[in-house]
């Protein structure tokens, strides 16, 4: 049997890496900002008028990420709130057959105490699946077979 996860403890490592991607998202925002204050100041024309609207381009790219990280930071805040149910919904850390589920927060695959954990969102196709079932219940996803093992 797979060893159990403290969903507290892996709750609190996805918030540290998420307000570490809110950190690197904002380096990123400033940076870019930076270099469109630069652009300003030199010439005129079209080749500058080009590279400037570039340059906003990527910094409504980055701005609108940095946006991104800050939702899912809340999210998971809100995550921490949840209490632990017998059922699959949101919020729940599923142990399966296949593996551990976490509906919640769309990062895909992500390493947690040298487990892969697959985090999707609550509207996401296995999300769905999984919604509702208890411990012990069996689902058919992608043509397997796949029993619930615990719910958190």
């Amino acid at each position: 049997m797979e060893k159990e996860i403290n969903k507290a403890d892996f709750l609190n490592a996805m918030h540290e890496s998420i307000r570490q991607r809110i950190s690197e998202a904002s380096l990123i925002l400033d940076g870019i900002q930076e270099s469109i204050d630069a652009e300003t100041q030199s010439t005129a024309g079209d080749k500058h008028d080009t590279s400037r609207e570039l340059m906003q381009q990527e910094r409504n790219k980055a701005a609108q990420n940095l946006q991104n990280h800050i939702s899912m930071d809340s999210l998971v805040l809100k995550l921490k709130t949840i209490i632990v149910s017998c059922e699959v919904r949101f919020g729940s850390l599923v142990l399966t057959n296949v593996g551990w589920f976490f509906i919640g927060l769309p990062l895909g695959r992500i390493q947690f105490e040298d487990k892969d954990i697959l985090c999707v969102s609550g509207n996401a196709p296995a999300a769905k699946l999984l919604e509702s079932e208890r411990v012990g219940a069996s689902i058919k996803m992608n043509g397997m077979n796949i029993k619930i093992l615990s719910v958190k």
